[in-house]
């Protein structure tokens, strides 16, 4: 709370400033665009498209090309060509370093920071050094926005997605008591803040926290654990791991015999984990995504036409949270020569339908958008059993007050 005041403090602090004295501190300015008009405005999306994330890395950089056709086609980024750099960081400290400094040398006036929690912390800590907004797609971690005034998403957080799913398990079914698994395969910050924000949700609203499970780097989910979880007689377990790892858990508790909801965050809305899946039926689960291809907005329309046109198939989250980024960015950008003129420029996109969700930006970084709940649909050709996401939910965050009395 105190790095989220601060934030918001230095902010408040030098705007005061600005406005008192009509001069902005240099460690505020943007970078300078060059006096030719003709001169493009550049923008570099940091992706690890050789590294671990790379099958993701590709989805996100389908969506920033079309986003880029997109941008130009309406006018570019202060009447100047918006051209994209795409850079690689390999998921590592020494490709990122490289990457950022490849960034520089391009005068990149914004960056796309992606895919996951560990690759985004390990960018957007140049940001305030570079003076260079950066906009998150995917990553949820909570403690993003802390790391720098220049840093913003357009993804929900761990927070904004286990709150509605804490709900959606009280209010909608009736789920008072439940578990808490948590993988910490490959030691993941990703999981443990999921649980952590999760077990905050269930408990602020009188969820009943029945047992905090924990998988050890590199262990395996034990019978005895396992036994130890439904004893507790929990009404649903919320597995916190990655998609392929949700599966095997998916899978075991199933096998042990619990008949309750087993839900789970974003990262399960993957087409590896419905594969991980087959022949086997995964009963009620539920979990949090940042799409739906039931999005009725003109712009997922438009977007996915002209997206399925150019790469031949239907675009899902990573392209269209990438999409959605980038188009944002440029918005932001747009004759901002300060970061207090891109702050203003980001708080202008209010109850904007974009490809993947209604978002309303907000002070400090924030974000109310639509979060989307899946469960799995089952279909059974011969003797296989086929799993598939299909849309259950979808919630605007400011309004989850208003849905408990509604509904």
């Amino acid at each position: 709370m105190k790095k989220t005041a601060s934030r918001s403090a230095i902010l408040t602090l030098f705007m005061t400033l600005f406005m008192i004295s009509g001069c902005v501190p240099a460690e505020f300015r943007l970078r300078e665009l060059p006096e030719n008009p003709a001169v493009p405005v550049t923008v570099a999306a940091l992706l690890p498209l050789t590294g671990s994330n790379r099958i993701y890395a590709e989805q996100m950089r389908e969506g920033l090309l079309c986003a880029e056709d997109r941008v130009n086609d309406t006018g570019g980024i202060s009447g100047r060509q918006l051209k994209l750099e795409i850079l690689d960081t390999s998921g590592t400290p020494e490709g990122t370093r490289d990457a950022l400094a490849a960034a520089a040398k391009a005068g990149a006036s914004g960056i796309i920071a992606g895919y996951d929690t560990e690759e985004v912390s390990m960018i957007i800590a140049h940001a305030s050094r570079m003076r260079t907004p950066m906009v998150i797609p995917l990553a949820t971690s909570n403690h993003h926005l802390q790391t720098s005034p220049f840093v913003y998403r357009n993804c929900f957080s761990d927070t904004q997605q286990m709150e509605v799913l804490a709900n959606y398990l009280l209010y909608w079914r009736q789920r008072s008591r439940g578990a808490i698994i948590t993988d910490q395969h490959n030691d993941d910050d990703y999981t443990r803040g999921i649980s952590r924000s999760f077990a905050m949700a269930a408990k602020d609203i009188h969820i009943f926290i029945t047992t905090e499970m924990t998988i050890a780097q590199d262990e395996e989910l034990t019978i005895g654990q396992l036994q130890s979880i439904l004893m507790t007689d929990p009404g649903f377990i919320m597995v916190s791991a990655r998609c392929q790892r949700s599966a095997k858990l998916i899978k075991q508790i199933r096998q042990a015999g619990f008949t309750g909801i087993i839900c789970g965050p974003d990262s399960w809305d993957d087409p590896d984990l419905c594969n991980a899946l087959t022949g086997s039926d995964p009963g009620d689960c539920v979990f949090t995504s940042f799409f739906s291809e039931e999005n009725k907005s003109v712009e997922y329309q438009d977007f996915s036409k002209k997206f399925n046109e150019r790469f031949f198939h239907i675009p899902g989250a990573c392209e269209t949270q990438s999409y959605d980024a980038l188009v944002f960015l440029a918005i932001a950008l747009d004759k901002a020569q300060s970061l207090f003129d891109f702050d203003r420029n980001w708080r202008s996109i209010n109850h904007y339908e974009g490809a993947a969700a209604l978002y309303t930006m907000l002070k400090k970084g924030e974000i109310d958008r639509t979060i989307y709940l899946k469960s799995f649909r089952i279909e059974k050709y011969s003797k296989s059993i086929n799993s598939y996401p299909r849309l259950t939910k979808k919630l605007q965050y400011s309004k989850l007050q208003d849905y408990r009395i509604i509904e």
